[in-house]
């Protein structure tokens, strides 16, 4: 990584309509909404003077939609780079179900979700755990390709795991941690050194009356 610092800008991707109508998404490729469409573009606007080097997104729509609307309010020259390690959590056979029909189908793996989620392994999908192995090395790849400011768009799930990496604490502390669409937090890396600058910071979106009703999920 070098001596210089690295801040990375890592960012949720804007309100899809299953975000809306508590779905689970994982893996499913939903796009955004109109209203992810205008957080995202929001968001674009308040980085507007961040010389962004590189975006890294999830290879999903609802990110790359995210990250393509942030590049224009950069130069041109900056590239977008889908990167598999930022996807989404598999939710194997929760995915495209609402929350209500999950607490009613898988009502016992459902309520250890909800207190204790580090012990979920949810049929066909993937742990806690798991997510957050691959994404902390996605991390880790890109820390060691970059100095200056990059940009990483990302799923609410894998953010939390991110940044619990960050504070030293295991994935049973993933409720502890908000990650509202189109948040950013801001991560300030120096000699092999993390420090979470800004969490979850919505300001750049409040003035969008309908954040509230899908604030993380």
């Amino acid at each position: 990584m070098g001596t210089q610092k690295l801040h990375i800008f890592l960012i949720r991707h804007g309100r899809t309509e299953w975000n809306k109508k508590k779905i689970f998404r994982g893996h499913i490729d939903i796009p955004l909404d109109e209203v992810g469409r205008n957080q995202a573009d929001a968001t674009g606007s308040f980085l507007r003077n961040i010389n962004l080097t590189v975006i890294y997104s999830s290879p999903l729509k609802r990110a790359l939609e995210t990250a393509q609307i942030i590049k224009k309010y950069q130069n041109n020259s900056v590239e977008i780079v889908p990167y598999p390690g930022f996807l989404d959590l598999n939710y194997g056979e929760w995915e495209g179900k609402t929350y209500e029909k999950v607490k009613r189908s898988y009502p016992e793996l459902y309520q250890m979700w909800e207190k204790e989620p580090n012990r979920v392994k949810i049929p066909k999908g993937e742990t806690l755990w798991e997510a957050k192995r691959r994404s902390w090395q996605a991390l880790r790849e890109v820390i060691s390709k970059h100095q200056g400011y990059v940009g990483i768009v990302s799923h609410r799930v894998i953010n939390k795991l991110i940044i619990c990496s960050i504070l030293g604490i295991d994935e049973s502390g993933f409720w502890k941690i908000k990650q509202d669409p189109c948040c950013i937090n801001i991560i300030e890396c120096h000699n092999g050194r993390f420090t979470i600058l800004r969490l979850n910071d919505t300001c750049h979106i409040s003035p969008l009356k309908e954040n509230l009703e899908t604030a993380d999920f």
